[in-house]
């Protein structure tokens, strides 16, 4: 079995590597799951990161890294919502981040940042096409 070794193949297999660790903080969250729906909330982000992590080890396309950047940036946004996720929300009780959450934001944060950088790579040639048409 010949394994592919370019730098654009283990880049992209190290980002599946990263979104299934996501998804494995994701599996430890399910514990802290105060109510049903949180748990199915968190169920789900899971599964969208193995789908992520599996598009990426398989193959490189603009719509794989398009998918890694919008869940990732959807998954901030849940995790922000989240009352004790940051200091500034208002709760009655003070509550600091949990880890677990900021180790998931953080990971998040930096898939779609690294996401995001390898669609303006895909794209910046089609852009310049298309502007000298």
């Amino acid at each position: 079995m010949l394994i592919a070794s370019t730098p654009a193949v283990l880049g992209r297999r190290a980002c599946a590597v990263l979104a299934a660790f996501s998804a494995g903080l994701h599996g430890l969250m399910v514990g802290q799951a105060t109510n049903l729906a949180a748990g199915a909330v968190v169920l789900a982000m899971m599964v969208a990161c193995l789908y992520c992590a599996r598009d990426l080890w398989m193959g490189s396309s603009v719509r794989a890294w398009c998918l890694v950047a919008l869940m990732n940036l959807g998954m901030i946004a849940v995790h922000w919502s989240v009352p004790d996720c940051h200091g500034g929300a208002p709760v009655t009780v003070s509550a600091a981040p949990s880890a677990l959450m900021m180790t998931a934001t953080s990971v998040a944060a930096a898939e779609a940042a690294i996401a995001t950088a390898v669609l303006f790579m895909l794209t910046r040639d089609r852009a310049s096409r298309l502007a000298l048409q």
